[in-house]
């Protein structure tokens, strides 16, 4: 499996006068809608789509209802999801309420299980280089991936150890 990177000319915007330098960006091949995850789940589980659909709305509305009350919703397997907020500083404790609040984030903290199978099961290759980025290279018969085919219904586990760190686009997330 491939993590497919381009070079994007960047500015740098504390320096205007300063030469743009070039960095590797993520190049997504696609989007994995709602309907070809049931199907690829449900092609590798052998459960049928109705029922994978289902399973997959009810969990994620339950993850919406568990975060929207305060909870943070750990999967091992995946990261814990959560939220935090942005306020605006008040100069007493009291003066601090719902107004002072000016944006609700949800987060998706990746565990270690998670990032570490991304990353042992993926290899950088420059998008650019590649002649035709297609199924061909987004695709794996191993049956610890989220493709291929499992027919054995025995499903995934996790080491639970669910830690990590947030960031923003420059920071290396593995």
């Amino acid at each position: 499996m491939a993590i497919f990177y381009q070079p994007r000319l960047v500015k740098n915007p504390k320096d205007s006068s300063a030469e743009p330098r070039y960095y590797a960006r993520v190049k997504s091949v696609g989007v994995v809608d709602e309907t070809d995850l049931v199907e690829r789940i449900s092609a590798r589980t052998g459960v049928s789509e109705g029922i994978v659909a289902s399973v997959l709305r009810d969990s994620m509305n339950e993850v919406v209802n568990l975060v929207t009350l305060g909870y943070r919703v750990q999967l091992p397997a995946l990261g814990n999801i959560y939220t935090t907020l942005s306020s605006a500083g008040e100069t007493t404790a009291k003066e601090v309420n719902a107004d002072s609040v000016k944006r609700i984030y949800i987060r998706l903290l990746p565990s270690v299980s998670f990032k570490t199978k991304v990353a042992t099961k993926s290899k950088l290759t420059n998008f650019d280089t590649v002649a035709d980025a297609d199924e061909e290279n987004i695709t794996s018969d191993d049956p610890d991936t989220d493709t291929g085919t499992n027919t054995d219904n025995t499903g995934s586990g996790s080491d639970n150890t669910g830690s990590g760190n947030t960031g923003n686009d420059d920071s290396n997330p593995l």
